[in-house]
């Protein structure tokens, strides 16, 4: 039986779309095959910009499994987004209503702001974008990324949105997962690494296995891929210290790599080898449940795979 395809011309048709699987198939693949007239460019916009929901769920992921049955809609542009997005090279936005914008942040930006630099991060840049909206726009910091990690992280753009994701955080956020790529090979494959961080005055992080009153953080792993010298690591938070899976990493005797700060011996692809993948949440005004996902950086798969044991061995990527 033929797929009936859904004929459009344009990624922002004003109207919900709603379509049904037919077959398995991962998202990507389904929506090329069912909306005849769409570019490929513009069908992974509408992905990139959160506006698709499979089954309920909100999500930027390509690969998503599509299961025969299943509802997938198509959601209309939200006004804002109608007016562009940002150009920098260290930031881009992948979704943006009247009460989030979700960015996808580059190794080497702050999020917010240092006495020494308050114009070169992630809130300052999203700020003036959001600016430019209209007098009264602006941002508020609801989590951050260590400036050496890549990948997720998300603003508030209204005060109730601000407050409910500060309140409620725990409950909100479902899923924050990251990826690393660690100095050597964990004997045990799966775990959770619980302990208490405390931070000196050189505002380095500290962990202990005993309570000395510092914050208990925990964070549970599962080596994906190893080749003895380097292991690519998946991880998720149940708390959201600072430097938490760095110090924690290390703490077990294998930091991330390139941390120098946190006592890696390596630096294979010129960074922190730590990207934060995935973000998953209730959103704080529509209660709709909502993933975005930035693919792992592909030099973390490279340096698994390779083991440097000659000088022949060729380099990972910069």
């Amino acid at each position: 039986m033929r797929n009936r395809r859904h004929k459009s011309s344009s990624s922002s048709s004003p109207a919900e779309q709603r379509l049904v699987a037919d077959k398995d198939a991962p998202l990507l693949e389904f929506l090329f095959d069912k909306l005849m007239g769409w570019s490929k460019t513009n069908i992974r916009e509408l992905l990139k910009s959160g506006r698709v929901v499979v089954g309920g769920i909100a999500t930027t992921a390509f690969d998503y499994p599509v299961r025969r049955g299943v509802e997938v809609r198509l959601l209309p542009r939200p006004k804002l987004m109608q007016q562009g997005g940002i150009n920098n090279p260290m930031l881009d936005i992948l979704y943006e209503d009247y009460d989030i914008v979700v960015v996808n942040k580059r190794e080497g930006l702050l999020s917010v702001g240092t006495d020494g630099d308050k114009e070169n991060t992630a809130y300052h840049i999203i700020n003036l974008h959001v600016k430019k909206q209209g007098r009264g726009h602006h941002i508020y910091v609801v989590h951050r990324l260590d400036r050496k990690t890549s990948g997720v992280m998300m603003f508030a753009k209204s005060m109730a949105a601000r407050d409910a994701l500060r309140n409620n955080w725990k409950d909100m956020v479902v899923e924050r997962s990251y990826y690393a790529v660690v100095e050597g090979c964990p004997q045990v494959k799966s775990d959770t690494v619980k302990s208490y961080l405390t931070e000196d005055k050189m505002l380095k992080i500290h962990s202990s296995f005993i309570d000395n009153g510092g914050q208990l953080a925990a964070t549970h792993y599962d080596v994906i891929q190893s080749n003895g010298e380097f292991s690519l690591v998946k991880l998720n938070l149940d708390t959201g210290r600072k430097n938490q899976i760095r110090v924690q990493m290390s703490a077990i005797g294998h930091p991330v790599a390139g941390d120098a700060k946190y006592d890696a011996k390596t630096n294979p692809l010129k960074r922190v080898c730590l990207h934060a993948a995935t973000l998953q949440l209730v959103h704080p005004k529509t209660g709709k449940l909502m993933k975005f996902e930035v693919p792992v950086p592909g030099g973390f798969y490279k340096i698994v795979k390779e083991k440097k044991v000659s000088p022949t061995a060729q380099p990972a990527d910069k």
